[in-house]
């Protein structure tokens, strides 16, 4: 068993068979795991906020698998691993934009998802305690993190991330960050998710620490962590 392994594992999977023998094998490697072949039983459940990590298909019947992740990181911080035959970039971006940690193609062998997990649960044990505070210097537009490891900014996400500072204890709507960031707002917000999207890949890229932002359902985006400006 990896260090740091997670305590009870949720897996969502409209493919009863893989639910079944992936929850037997990680139950064989010593960890505990619960399957659901669908979204809505999970959240019927109520034990949604008990799991630590999830492995999530994106192809489900009923909620979608990347509405599902949206649903998770509104309630929790837990390592999300997508596994699926969903190919293509939209899916990709997609998935890691709704908040995923890592995204694998199906098929997959089931050694493969224990070492992907273990992975997760590595950059997991990066995370800084909340009180630490990440910086922003406007100067030479670089966020700088806890533990002193920077990431450059262009422009328009030094100016994101100066108006999701400006209204920390509150979610930012879509609208309003398109605006104050100077993107071209449109109905499916694809301008603006793809510019989170890049953001929160450049600073896990080069910080090696999950970024401070979060997707809020239905809302916008908010910082999970503590940010100042400089």
């Amino acid at each position: 068993m990896f260090e740091n392994h997670p305590s009870y594992i949720c897996i969502v999977d409209d493919d009863a068979d893989f639910v079944e023998f992936l929850t037997q094998y990680l139950e064989v490697r010593g960890l505990r795991a619960k399957g659901y072949e669908a979204a809505e039983p999970l959240l019927k459940s109520g034990e949604l906020s008990k799991f630590d990590f999830f492995i999530l298909d994106l192809g489900l019947p009923g909620i979608d698998g990347v509405d599902l992740i949206t649903l998770v990181r509104t309630q929790s911080s837990a390592g999300i691993l997508v596994i699926s035959g969903r190919m293509g970039p939209d899916a990709f971006n997609s998935a890691l934009a709704a908040g995923a940690d890592m995204f694998i193609n199906k098929p997959v062998r089931f050694d493969q998802v224990y070492n992907a997990m273990a992975s997760v649960c590595r950059r997991m044990t990066l995370r800084t305690v909340e009180s630490a505070a990440w910086r922003i210097n406007a100067n030479d537009a670089s966020l700088t993190a806890p533990d002193g490891s920077q990431a450059s900014l262009t422009p328009v996400e030094l100016k994101i991330l100066t108006r999701l500072c400006a209204n920390a204890a509150h979610p930012t709507t879509r609208q309003e960050l398109a605006e104050a960031a100077g993107i071209t707002y449109s109905q499916d917000d694809r301008n603006l998710d793809s510019a989170i999207f890049r953001l929160r890949r450049k600073i896990e890229k080069d910080t090696s620490q999950p970024s401070p932002l979060k997707t809020v359902h239905g809302l916008g985006y908010q910082l999970s962590q503590r940010v100042d400006i400089d």
